[in-house]
């Protein structure tokens, strides 16, 4: 069968269901990238599908496919904050290059806490030096195991709960409007719990940096792959609350296809 569908989708043991369940389908052709780079190709026009940052979705002209995401209900494990000094007292703010939507959900939480953004700076977790910052977003596997001296640790995910009540969707996956509808939200869905139905094989097999007992814990229970309303609503305040910020610019409303 001639490849019809180029999905994107990154290197993230978050994402392995999904790169599980579409391997063996040979109209699909797999690129894997980081969040960031995925986005970007999306909006250049390299990919009919992709997983990308839930805080690009606000500005893409893209319907999102409405049966899967990354997202967490409380505690994510793999998205978070190291900071040094009180949220209040923060004023510089190291980004991991991955990152785009956990970067301004750092930036929100920040401003909240000292009535101004951050300054921020790129920096890659896997370097030999530790960025002179304030503050550290870390994301993906390398946030299981990553840690600074004198930086208290905040997930992310947790922390928006308990503020908002809420789920965090981290990323969703968005179509092309090129790539044909018909279809397709189901198919992804059935990649996806093909994939979740495989959750102890890929935890013993990927290398993720942490043992393959909490990696399928992680999988069947940290991560919510369903994008039902409580989801969406999550969604849609962080898309606000972003705007509200000065983070995005406009916000449109968001077109999903159904199952």
């Amino acid at each position: 069968m001639a490849i019809s569908l180029h999905v994107g989708l990154f290197p993230y043991l978050n994402v392995q269901p999904l790169v599980t369940g579409l391997r063996d389908d040979s109209s699909v052709a797999l690129v894997i990238d980081l969040p960031s780079r995925i986005a970007d190709r999306f909006r250049n026009d390299e990919l009919d599908l992709a997983m990308v940052p839930s805080f690009e979705a606000a500005a893409l002209d893209a319907p999102i496919v409405g049966s899967v995401c990354i997202a967490s209900d409380g505690p994510v494990e793999t998205v978070t904050l190291h900071h040094r000094v009180p949220l209040e007292r923060v004023r510089t703010l190291a980004v991991d290059e991955a990152s785009r939507t956990s970067a301004a959900l750092a930036k929100i939480l920040i401003a909240e806490a000292s009535g101004r953004l951050p300054i921020t700076a790129p920096f890659s977790p896997g370097g030999a030096r530790n960025p002179n910052a304030d503050a550290i977003v870390v994301i993906g596997d390398p946030a299981f195991r990553w840690r600074a001296d004198g930086f208290a640790r905040l997930d992310l995910g947790e922390e928006w709960k308990k503020r908002q009540g809420l789920p965090f969707v981290f990323a969703v996956m968005v179509r092309n409007r090129r790539a044909n509808a018909e279809g397709l939200a189901a198919r992804i869905d059935a990649a996806k719990k093909r994939g979740l139905e495989a959750a102890s094989t890929i935890a013993r097999s990927y290398n993720s940096g942490v043992d393959a007992g909490r990696a399928e814990h992680y999988l069947r229970h940290v991560i919510r792959y369903d994008l039902g309303e409580r989801e969406k609503l999550g969604l849609a305040l962080f898309h606000r609350l972003a705007q509200a910020k000065g983070l995005l610019a406009r916000v449109k409303e968001l077109e999903f296809d159904a199952i």
